[in-house]
């Protein structure tokens, strides 16, 4: 009974939110975050504490505002998520500009495939949508959800979005199957999560991170291409794809890991900086210890 109502609240608020101005779906979006950012406690004080410890911030009052408006971009990504059913490719092109799309035609002319490599930071499911409508059909690595008609509805929106994806924990050889077709693979690395991973530098302290591209990346010759969409004031976003990754060689398999690890989590660290109210500070980032 509770994964029904989980799944009918979802479609309900799915077709409401779908059918209004997108702009009014935005705003509320962002009211939704808000709220959640006062209801939930726990996740608001790990958020304000690692902004603090990670940025170095002394101002309360500072930490505080870049975690609501963190909270916010959660609510804004998840009311743009749940309009994905009516989303057209106009749409896309009107509401995401690109930068560096030739990277991906470069890779992908080499015949190995590429992985587009991004963190949860922007929407970076609106990041896959609109790759895959505006450049090439992009098959992300996901974890299904622990209700399973929650996952169906996700899954039945990411299709209708134009994008598939791939389970993160059956689907290792339909990953590798993709980038022998030489298509593109998704994989979003800055969480610590249970998957193979090593320890490697962010913010300054020792984060378990999956290492996942670089190993297919070696195994396969595919270019890692790290990507990011930010989201704009004006409620458009910008994508940008960077040019790939010059993996580190060498002849310890571990410390290969570690050190190509070590660059992409650098460039996803990076972007934090940057635009630190758009990704997910509420996450347990440091959970597993060394």
């Amino acid at each position: 009974m509770k994964d029904w109502c989980y799944g009918f609240t979802a479609k309900l608020a799915g077709y409401c939110l779908s059918r209004l101005p997108r702009s009014l779906a935005l705003y509320i979006g962002g009211r939704i975050g808000v709220l959640a950012y006062w209801l939930v406690p726990e996740q608001r004080r790990l958020a304000c504490e690692h902004i603090r410890l990670s940025l170095e911030l002394t101002d309360r009052r500072n930490v505080k505002a870049i975690a609501k408006e963190c909270f916010k971009n959660l609510g804004k990504t998840l009311v743009e998520f749940m309009r994905f059913p009516r989303l057209s490719s106009n749409q896309i092109e009107k509401y995401v500009r690109f930068e560096g799309i030739q990277h991906v035609h470069d890779a992908l002319s080499k015949g190995n495939g590429a992985i587009i490599l991004t963190g949860h930071f922007g929407n970076w499911e609106l990041l896959a949508a609109s790759i895959s409508n505006t450049i090439a059909p992009l098959f992300p690595i996901v974890r299904e959800l622990r209700s399973p008609r929650l996952n169906v509805i996700v899954s039945g929106y990411r299709e209708k979005a134009g994008y598939s994806t791939i389970d993160r924990d059956t689907g290792i050889r339909q990953a590798l199957r993709c980038l022998k077709k030489n298509e593109l693979l998704g994989i979003v690395a800055d969480v610590d999560t249970t998957v193979n991973g090593v320890f490697v530098n962010f913010f300054g302290r020792p984060a378990y991170t999956p290492y996942s591209p670089v190993a297919f990346a070696l195994k396969t010759g595919a270019a890692i291409l790290p990507s990011f969409i930010i989201r704009q004031p004006d409620g458009t976003h910008q994508a940008i794809i960077e040019q790939p990754l010059v993996l580190k060689r060498c002849d310890d398999k571990e410390k290969e890991l570690v050190k190509n690890t070590q660059i992409f989590t650098e460039i996803i660290e990076s972007y934090i900086r940057k635009y630190p109210e758009q990704w997910i500070w509420m996450h347990k980032r440091w959970k597993t210890r060394p």
